[in-house]
């Protein structure tokens, strides 16, 4: 430390004159650094003298890691101290076991030095308590152990505990409360058991989604049989207590080795009951109910113990997600879970609550879901006065029959208002040909599919809000979207090897394509819940799961199409031959004593709102099969009876193009064809078959178009048609009549364009013109063959270049023949055109590029 001094120096009287000067001028000199260093230190600016201030103790010193610490022999450690700021000296209890440094380095036997500690030569084992001390104050002590090296650690149950409702799982639901099971972990030393001198072991659980299968706690201080701390805390056991069911691994760790880690179970769901609230017996499963309007749905969720579990994470899944919307609540004291279904909009489907791995039943392989004892059905009343405006979109498959260069829309059709008519909107471009057009469950994407990967260049495109984007080498028509909205499936039979793809998050930059190497897969349909999906390709039946590997299920014979029944545990395979059979969802086996036999081969199977039938097309019938789930619906043991009713549509025998159903589920509209091929020969009609009545009709077009797709509002009051007249009629449910064509005009709504700015139309077949002959109304061109196959009477052609313009403009041809020079000649009605001769006009016969990919908006 530097002392400063401010009392002054007396002269020394007696010196030379020669010294006296030198002293007084040395002296002026340390004078003056004084002054400088005073100016610099604060306290001289002061009359009294400094103080220095004396170091206060803290009010507490802790050391970590601690409060007990598990070490083998020969590791080190580092302790630190807190205050910070203070210097601290460490000390071990018993320095033959433990030795410290003095920078808080520990060793489990001897360091070559205390200040520079670089080489720790094992000791013996032991405990020793470190502590670290500064001014006085101490932490409370660190318990060491120091123990031989851990080759496995083991966890098992300890014995004697109080006996559960079983022997391999603990229930949620127990009258006392959550079951318990106390673990206890045991370490070795090859064969030697070295629990005693471990310690502390650490615990931890492996889960199969972020919710916890059970939740781990030490036992209370003092608990007797464990190994206690000197404070008395349990060092090597752990209490396990159910939370959500399921299957958890459970390890225990020390001295950085992770044990084998067992299973322990929180005992699994094996049934769900629904029950609307105010009818706790569950026998109402059907409302009605208007829309804007909500209902509470109480799930009693029992497990293999028997007893009703609460608070369980069950999936709620409605059916029509436009109409139906459900709040989960999975935190209730009182039920399994919650749900309350808001309506929205008219409508009609079901709802159910299911027990979906991973988040309910999570870690049993195979998975296991469970489904409930029934669908429950909503039919929506539409409150308001003010009509729905749908919004239908429209696109075409035109580009592919051609080799010309033709670019694809998305044309969207909608009204302002319920008075006003339907018009087109701004055409979306697509970058390829799509071959398939579907809606997820909300309406927010899109997905359209294209017929070949051409090189990695071409896949799946999904448009959302007004913009497309195109997910490369997924190419394939898509054959379903997932409930959710979250996964697509995509199957490529043009390719070679043949491929199909599982979509996930496709609209997202966390897109993730599964390929799988399946040949022909023709349908394929999701579990409610969107766990599973059921794959047609040929004689297999392929289950995907989220959870599981991929299933492959021989059939005998090729099935036609898929369908889950509403409810969920059960999924309808339409064939093969003449056969509909159910299989079970949770794990895949065929019901068989619940087939059912067809007139014929059955070929579409779709699943009722109402959550207890299926309606099947078996051309020329058209089948009701009406199902019953055989209680009691346990674990994954369910059954169901089937019974089935066929009727004649009365067409003769027909391939179905398109299936539908009206949303409240008492119409099908059928769209078919009398022969396969390209371009295969369509009904010019469509059927309709009213459920309730079992009654059929045809709905015929106007301008006696031929229908080619179609799509039905949410509401059921439109289906929307796309013929093969390039209109889109839009046909009045209740009274059957084509009430308007919507058209598609070239250059401003069109459905497909041509190269160039502006764009041009894709030709089918060009003409070059070389005389026009007036005769009263009709002009007669004459023309030769430039490109593409022979004109046609009820074509549309488009003429331009012509000598006069009023020779120019877009015609139906009504006639063909020859002119004096042998040349061929078409008529169109033009009461303004003008004889020309040696002219050298264009003309231009379009690709019909038709509304044959229609889908309404949910």
């Amino acid at each position: 430390m530097i002392s400063l001094y401010t009392e002054s120096f007396p002269e020394q009287a007696g010196h030379s004159f020669l010294k006296g000067f030198m002293g007084k001028f040395f002296s002026a000199i340390s004078l003056g650094f004084l002054i400088v260093a005073c100016a610099l230190l604060p306290s001289c600016g002061s009359s009294s003298p400094t103080k220095v201030r004396p170091e206060v103790p803290p009010t507490g010193v802790s050391l970590r890691p601690g409060p007990d610490l598990s070490l083998e022999v020969g590791d080190a450690v580092g302790f630190s101290a807190s205050p910070a700021a203070d210097t601290f000296d460490f000390h071990s209890s018993n320095p033959s076991v433990l030795t410290i440094a003095t920078n808080g380095q520990a060793c489990a036997g001897t360091w070559n030095s205390l200040t520079v500690p670089q080489i720790c030569t094992p000791g013996p084992v032991g405990t020793a308590q470190v502590t670290a001390s500064t001014l006085g104050v101490t932490s409370p002590p660190v318990t060491v152990y120091v123990h031989a090296p851990i080759t496995s650690i083991v966890v098992s149950k300890v014995p004697g505990q109080p006996q559960t409702i079983r022997n391999d799982c603990i229930s949620k639901g127990a009258l006392h409360g959550p079951e318990k099971w106390l673990l206890q972990a045991t370490a070795f030393n090859g064969s030697t058991d070295i629990t005693a001198s471990v310690g502390p072991f650490s615990w931890q659980q492996i889960n199969p989604n972020f919710s916890d299968i059970v939740r781990l706690t030490r036992p209370a201080t003092g608990t007797q049989g464990c190994l206690l701390s000197p404070q008395g805390q349990c060092l090597n056991q752990e209490i396990v207590t159910a939370t959500t069911p399921g299957v958890g691994q459970i390890y225990a760790s020390a001295s950085g080795l992770i044990g084998q880690p067992i299973s322990v179970e929180t005992c699994r769901v094996e049934k769900i009951s629904l029950a609307a609230a105010g009818d706790p017996t569950g026998s109402i499963t059907s409302f009605l109910v208007n829309s804007g309007a909500s209902t509470t749905l109480n799930a009693t969720v029992t497990d293999i113990a028997g007893q009703n579990v609460t608070g369980v994470p069950l999936t709620w899944s409605p059916s029509n997600r436009v109409s139906l919307r459900v709040s989960a609540n999975n935190s209730t004291p009182i039920y399994g879970s919650i749900g309350t279904v808001s309506t929205s909009g008219a409508g009609q489907g079901t709802v159910i609550a299911s027990c979906t791995p991973p988040t309910c039943n999570g870690g049993i392989n195979p998975s296991l879901p469970i489904y409930p004892q029934a669908a429950f059905n909503f039919d929506v009343q539409n409150t308001s006065t003010t009509a729905p405006n749908p919004t239908v979109y429209v696109t075409t498959t035109g580009c592919a029959t051609t080799s010309a260069t033709c670019t694809p829309t998305l044309v969207p059709v909608g009204r302002g208002s319920s008075t006003s008519p339907f018009i087109t909107g701004q055409p979306v471009v697509l970058p390829n040909t799509p071959n398939s057009f579907l809606f997820d469950s909300t309406g927010s994407t899109a997905y359209l599919g294209v017929d070949r990967s051409n090189f990695n260049q071409q896949g799946l495109m999904f448009f959302s809000g007004s913009s497309v984007t195109k997910v490369t080498s997924t190419p394939g028509r898509v054959l379903a979207v997932s409930p959710d909205g979250t996964s697509a499936i995509i199957s490529d039979t043009v390719d070679t090897p043949n491929k199909l793809f599982i979509c996930t998050n496709c609209n997202s930059n966390s897109r993730n394509v599964n390929t799988l190497l399946i040949n022909s897969a023709s349908a394929a349909a999701f579990s409610p819940d969107s766990l599973k999906a059921y794959i047609l390709a040929g004689n297999n039946l392929y289950v995907y799961s989220k959870l599981d590997p991929l299933l492959t299920i021989q059939l005998g014979g090729a099935a036609n199409d898929v369908a889950f029944h509403p409810e969920g545990g059960f999924a309808y395979l339409a064939g093969p031959s003449t056969s509909i059979t159910p299989y079970r969802t949770c794990d895949n086996a065929p019901i068989s004593a619940a087939t059912v036999s067809t007139p014929n081969a059955p070929l579409i199977i779709r699943a009722l709102p109402d959550g207890t039938t299926l309606l099947v097309l078996d051309p020329p019938n058209i089948d009701l099969v009406s199902t019953t789930l055989n209680a009691p619906l346990l674990s994954c043991t369910g059954t169901l009876t089937d019974t089935i009713a066929s009727f004649n549509l009365g067409q003769g025998s027909f391939i179905p193009a398109q299936f539908l159903i009206s949303p409240d589920g008492s119409t099908a509209y059928i769209l078919g064809e009398t022969q396969a091929g390209q371009p295969p020969s369509r009904l010019p009609f469509i059927m309709v078959f009213n459920v309730n009545t079992q009654a059929s009709s045809v709905l015929s077009l106007s301008n006696s178009a031929t229908p080619l797709s179609a799509s039905i509002s949410a509401d059921g009051k439109f289906l929307f048609v796309g013929a093969d007249d390039g209109t889109l009629h839009v046909i009045d449910t209740s009274s059957g009549l084509d009430t308007q064509q919507v058209t598609f005009p070239f250059p401003t709504n069109e459905l497909c364009f041509g190269p160039g700015n502006p764009p041009t139309q894709v030709p089918l077949s060009q003409v070059r013109i070389s005389d026009a002959t007036q005769n009263g109304s009709q002009t007669v061109y004459s023309y030769s063959l430039i490109s593409g196959p022979a004109l046609a009477v009820g074509q549309s052609i488009t003429i331009a270049d012509m000598g006069v313009g009023a020779d120019d403009g877009t015609f139906t041809i009504s006639g063909l023949g020859i002119d004096a020079k042998g040349n061929p000649t078409f008529t169109v009605t033009n009461s303004l055109g003008v004889t020309a001769a040696n002219q050298s006009g264009l003309g231009t016969v379009p690709i019909s590029c038709n509304p044959d990919l229609v889908m309404v908006k949910p």
